[in-house]
């Protein structure tokens, strides 16, 4: 993830994209504020806030052009940080105690490790017996 992936000019579907989910967004958290917490004012002030910006962007999305683009850029930092963390815990808390367990049982499935009396890596292959085969692969 790089600064370069900040679509710094969005297409007209893109913004349109934005502006309907800017509506549910806003109107979902107004209709839950005014009615799960009982507060009808900030409710109706974040409904507000949805249909003001995103009706107009709906209809005419390059509106909503800066609105996008400073969105993206406040919200890189946090996706960077999260998919970082995320590859971090996956690293250390995954694959590493699991390939520490494998080399404690000895599991060796790509074979690094020669047998004593094994004096090259060589598998012999064998070869078919008809050259059509080649255009049967299983």
């Amino acid at each position: 993830m790089n600064w370069s992936d900040i679509p710094l000019n969005p297409g007209r579907k893109v913004l349109r994209q934005f502006a309907a989910l800017w509506i549910v967004f806003f109107v979902a958290l107004g209709v839950n504020q005014f009615l799960a917490h009982g507060r009808p004012g900030l409710g109706l002030a974040l409904m507000a806030a949805g249909l003001i910006v995103g009706i107009p962007g709906v209809l005419r999305p390059s509106l909503l052009r800066r609105i996008f683009v400073a969105w993206m850029v406040l919200a890189f930092p946090i996706g960077w940080l999260v998919s970082t963390l995320m590859l971090l815990g996956l690293y250390f808390l995954v694959f590493t105690p699991l390939a520490l367990f494998f080399r404690l049982r000895g599991r060796d499935w790509l074979r690094r490790k020669p047998a004593p009396e094994q004096d090259t890596f060589w598998e012999p292959k064998e070869n078919p017996l008809d050259p059509l085969s080649y255009f049967r692969q299983h």
